[in-house]
């Protein structure tokens, strides 16, 4: 450890003043000389060899925290006067979430857990969103609020999860399952952001326009507000890593390199022109994970409708035939399951669909959650890839299965609320006494 904490600085200690393009805003970024990006997704660690969150400004560029060992993932406050980030002052400890001041000062923990606490994200409420890592899966937690005893938990399906951004209305973007999905602050309307198992997406950011920026192997793709598919973005023939930065509709901040034996190197990119001037040219080492250092307007606040004295979850689909791609055979019920401590299936229930494809089930919260619809002949028609879990008192409407979150219901009650206002409790978990 202490080998690799001695050429990470020493090539850290290299890297020259700042040779920006006038114009350039002031911005931070991380210095490695290793990234591995994907590695988090089977518990690796992205920066073998240390790193650093690097500060440039008009006057030069500095370390964050020039006493750690490492430092990453930064995040700018919304009044652009305080930086998270992910750090370790010494090589021994596992990465915990801090906050600094951009002027300067020393850095302020935010939190102690016993396992890697990376990349965090500031909410318009002022709490602080990041991704917690264990030995074989990671979590979405949330810092808690002054006098709470354990951090706010998210996601509850095993797997490995990364936060990515905070959208303007206010949800929680993260990469899962090779896919990104979206979760409101208080854990509940978790989605895939378009649930059309497309190609791996990994690095998203949400830009002004509202469009999501992302990696799909070397090459970004968007995701467009009025259209359900993923599109291309025009940009350099060379390979990408995450969006970068937004610092005019027309600019970005953003690494790129020539090939996968080569490091990525930060440039000032025009898009419309395609003119790209390389900052730090310099630098021998990594140049990733860009953000500009200035205020912006927060996302939207959300207003959390949970009741504390309800425990379970409802759940409304409206048309069960409802769906992006035809559904073969019939429709006669649906199979709700759960996980059990191994990660098998166990069945919750089984309820009938009615004529207009609509059911109404209560579930256990804060649990891994799956559905099959199955014919009148006993043969599963659809079932769900992935897992997908409801918090205490969360009420949810689907407009169909597989149908995507851009579909819009048709304006009338469903048969089931015209035959009961009661769900079919499934809350029972097998094996399990009260």
């Amino acid at each position: 450890m202490g080998k690799l904490a001695t050429t990470a600085g020493l090539a850290l200690a290299l890297f020259g003043a700042a040779a920006d393009r006038p114009g350039t805003p002031d911005y931070a970024y991380v210095a490695a000389p290793q990234y591995d990006s994907a590695a988090w997704r089977s518990g690796r660690e992205r920066f073998p060899a240390g790193a650093a969150v690097m500060l440039v400004t008009a006057q030069g560029q500095r370390k964050l925290a020039a006493d750690f060992y490492a430092s990453t993932d930064p995040a700018i406050s919304f009044d652009g006067l305080r930086i998270l980030f992910a750090g370790k002052p010494t090589a021994a400890g596992p990465w915990q979430i801090w906050e600094t001041a951009v002027a300067g000062g020393a850095p302020r923990q935010l939190t102690t857990a016993d396992t890697d606490c990376i990349r965090p994200l500031y909410l318009p409420d002022g709490r602080v969103v990041y991704t917690r890592v264990f030995a074989r899966g990671s979590e979405i937690q949330i810092v808690p609020l002054v006098g709470a005893a354990t951090p706010e938990t998210l996601t509850f399906v095993p797997g490995w999860y990364l936060t990515d951004d905070v959208l303007h209305d206010g949800r929680i973007l993260f990469e899962t399952s090779g896919d990104l999905w979206t979760v409101y602050p208080d854990g509940t309307g978790v989605e895939t952001i378009r649930c059309d198992h497309g190609p791996q997406r990994a690095n998203a950011r949400q830009v002004a326009s509202g469009d999501v920026i992302f990696n799909v192997g070397k090459r970004l793709a968007r995701f467009t507000p009025p259209l359900a598919e993923q599109t291309g973005v025009p940009q350099p023939n060379l390979e990408a890593a995450g969006p970068g930065a937004e610092v005019s509709v027309d600019r970005w901040l953003i690494p790129l390199r020539s090939s996968a034996a080569r490091p990525f190197h930060l440039y000032d990119w025009t898009r419309s022109s395609g003119q790209r001037v390389e900052l730090n040219p310099a630098e021998p080492g990594n140049a990733v994970e860009p953000v500009v250092v200035s205020s912006r307007v927060p996302p939207r606040d959300f207003p959390s409708a949970r009741v504390p004295t309800r425990t379970t979850g409802n759940l409304l689909c409206l048309n069960a035939h409802e769906s992006k791609t035809p559904i073969a055979g019939d429709i006669a019920t649906v199979r709700v399951f759960t996980q059990d401590a191994a990660g098998s299936a166990l069945l919750l229930g089984q309820t009938v669909v009615e004529s207009d494809g609509s059911f109404y089930v209560q579930v256990p919260a804060d649990r891994p959650l799956r559905m099959e619809l199955v014919g009148r002949s006993g043969a599963v028609t659809r079932a769900e890839k992935n897992w997908f879990w409801m918090r205490p008192s969360e009420q949810r409407i689907c407009v169909g299965c597989h149908a995507g979150p851009e579909r819009s219901p048709e304006n009338r009650v469903p048969e089931i609320l015209n035959r009961t206002t009661v769900p079919v409790n499934m809350t029972a978990i097998p094996g399990q006494t009260k």
